[in-house]
């Protein structure tokens, strides 16, 4: 029997808990948060319709959601709560009203709308609603070994003038406080009894909650069990023991799995390897092989793996997947809610058509922490290293890959495409190509953040290009991180990131050279609007044909900032170039705002800018602390080295002395 998670009960609560533990944020400007918030159930089994009215200043709405089960799993594995929402956006071009897919049927859920202006991540929110999912009654496990009984989920009663405000993209200095969750009295939660005649659990030795991969075949067993609870599944039709699910765990069930609460995934307790005849390469000697199509992704064609994957540093050698037609490739196709954490792929060779990745084709609302693969990834659109699309995966932190990638749009050394992922300690250091949207790191991005990481491969393609970023739009926000490849392309081409719209560059750097045929052609960024940059540098060369600067090709919008921040490469122009300049290129609708910024005129080769200040190579390097021209320049974030260096970061743990070899 499948186990029952923790009581409905108590999982109600906390939705009440939750909802009045959380502060109302403080007014931001004139914007108005969303009222006549409702909510209903929809055609479908799992489908909800939320509504709202209108508010005339919001750039888009950001709905939140949350079941009370998430809350009590999340906070089970000793995970903040907040991990537990979801969230979706819905542009501000007059709808009032979206449809939501694929909950729980007769799940109970809290619901919240926020209003987002257009400096991505200032939000007023609504009222919590709350809404009990029709057609699927919760069940209670009967304690005679019998079968599961109908209960009625208990509904509870929303505190007046809880205003939450869980979405928007937090600041890096201002991160949400923990709530703190008192729940007394709290009722208890019902226990499975353990099977008849089965004195221990065969899936799961070490009853952690996860079945143990020992092997090849078990690998390939998940897909039977996409939900990792222990019961497999054939075809998705009933709950019978798949015939690979029983030939890979020889030993195990009906009944046997993981102590309570139950099954939530799988671990690796062994190095595996697809080379399974042992001749140094892929072929159809190998078990798997597939007339040539090698692994069949996790999660493929409308199926979705939705359970947790540890990989203990465990390392799975010489995958090979060669699907030049089919979307969603990786080790995991399509994962859906999971975390992936701790697993390497060793000299994997991946192909595929879209949402393509070393590790997973396309990972919606999960976690990605501590892997890497090496080889080569190759597919069309969205193409990433180790992750083709990252959808709201949040956090994305200690990853690395040092394979090629290339494909056509939207291409990332680790990552093709994230929208509102939170990227921070990791790197590439592989060659990445592809036409447009290309990145040394993540191919385009929007909201979220990127920190402490870094990319050491060139990377090539033709429009929005970036040595990290190739695209940057609605909030990507840079900090503590570096470029150090070359980069090429047409037009859009920076050294640290090609287009970056409505995102700040800060403490970041580039130091590769950066050619481009086209116009908007930087050393750190080759676009930059609406915010700005600050302490950061560029000191490759930069060639383009209009709009080139030292730091920055051009930028749009008003006041643009740029403070505290220089750039050392030769600037020339492919062309008879209008706007060229040692520090900014060129700049529209508004003034920069540039303070305590500057080029050097004899490096560069540039006697003007489009504002910023110019400088002889003696002047950039005689100041030895904040002082002179950098008296305004933070000295946490500077190593100012000797009367013969230029300054260099050493903020966010960058390190000094790489960046002056």
């Amino acid at each position: 029997m499948k186990m029952v998670g923790i009581a409905l009960g108590l999982a109600s609560a906390l939705l009440v808990v939750v909802a009045v533990s959380l502060a109302a944020p403080a007014p931001q400007g004139g914007l108005l948060a969303p009222v006549n918030v409702q909510v209903a159930d929809g055609d479908s089994a799992g489908a909800v319709t939320v509504s709202w009215d209108g508010v005339e200043d919001a750039a888009f709405y950001r709905i939140g959601w949350v079941a009370s089960d998430r809350i009590a799993a999340a906070l089970a594995a000793g995970r903040d709560w907040q991990d537990a929402f979801a969230f979706a956006d819905v542009a501000n071009l007059g709808a009032t009203a979206h449809s939501l897919t694929e909950l729980a049927p007769g799940g109970r859920y809290a619901f919240i709308v926020g209003g987002i202006d257009f400096r991505f991540g200032v939000a007023r929110w609504s009222e919590w609603v709350y809404l009990t999912l029709a057609e699927a009654p919760a069940t209670s496990c009967p304690t005679d070994g019998g079968e599961p009984t109908a209960t009625p989920a208990p509904t509870p009663t929303p505190t007046p003038g809880a205003t939450p405000g869980p979405g928007g993209t937090p600041a890096p200095t201002a991160p949400t406080p923990t709530p703190s969750l008192t729940l007394t009295p709290t009722p208890t939660p019902t226990l499975h009894p353990t099977p008849a005649g089965t004195g221990n659990y065969d899936y799961d030795a070490d009853e952690d909650g996860l079945i143990e991969v020992a092997s090849l075949a078990q690998l390939d067993a998940i897909r039977a069990d996409l939900d990792g609870d222990g019961v497999s599944h054939e075809n998705g039709e009933g709950l019978s023991h798949a015939p690979a699910y029983v030939a890979a765990f020889p030993n195990a069930k009906p009944g046997m799995g993981c102590p309570y609460p139950g099954c939530t995934g799988y671990e690796l307790v062994a190095d595996l390897d697809f080379d399974t005849n042992g001749n140094g390469e892929a072929d159809a000697g190998d078990a798997y092989w597939n007339d040539g199509a090698g692994w069949i992704p996790i999660g493929h064609g409308g199926s979705r793996f939705t359970a947790d994957f540890d990989g203990n540093n465990h390392v799975i050698a010489n995958l090979h997947i060669d699907r030049g037609d089919a979307n969603h490739v990786g080790l995991f196709g399509y994962t859906w809610r999971s975390s992936v954490k701790q697993v390497g792929l060793v000299s994997a060779t991946v192909s595929g058509n879209e949402y393509v990745g070393g590790l997973v084709g396309y990972s919606h609302f999960g976690t990605i922490n501590g892997s890497y693969a090496t080889g080569s990834v190759a597919g069309g659109n969205y193409v990433g290293g180790l992750v083709g699309v990252g959808y709201y995966a949040n956090p994305i932190n200690g990853n690395y890959a040092t394979g090629s990638v290339t494909g056509n749009d939207y291409v990332g050394g680790l990552i093709g495409h994230t929208r509102g992922a939170v990227i921070d300690g990791s790197y590439t250091t592989g060659t990445v190509s592809g036409d447009d949207r290309v990145g040394g790191l993540v191919g385009s991005g929007s909201g979220g953040g990127i920190s402490g990481s870094y990319t050491t491969g060139s990377v090539s393609g033709n429009d929005f290009v970036g040595g990290l970023v190739g695209h940057s739009h609605s909030g990507l926000d840079f900090r503590s991180s570096y470029a150090t490849g070359s980069v090429a392309g047409d037009s859009y081409v920076g050294g640290l990131v090609g287009y970056s719209h409505f995102g700040n560059i800060n403490t970041c750097y580039a130091t590769g050279n950066v050619t481009g045929n086209g116009n908007s052609v930087g050393g750190l960024a080759g676009f930059i609007g609406r915010d700005g940059i600050s302490d950061s540098y560029a000191m490759g060369n930069v060639t383009g044909g209009d709009y080139v600067g030292g730091l920055v090709g051009s930028g749009v919008g008003f006041s643009i900032p740029i403070t505290a921040s220089y750039a050392t490469g030769q600037v020339s122009s492919s062309g008879d170039a209008l706007y060229i300049g040692g520090l900014v290129g060129y700049h529209q609708r508004g003034d920069v705002e540039i303070t305590a910024s500057y080029w050097d005129t004899q490096t560069t080769g540039q006697a003007g800018s489009y504002g910023g200040g110019g400088k002889t190579t003696a002047e950039l390097q005689s100041p030895t602390n904040a002082t002179g021209i950098y008296a305004d320049w933070d000295a946490e974030h500077w190593d100012f080295g000797n009367s013969t260096q230029y300054p260099v970061l050493e903020y966010g743990g960058l390190d000094v002395a790489a960046q002056r070899r």
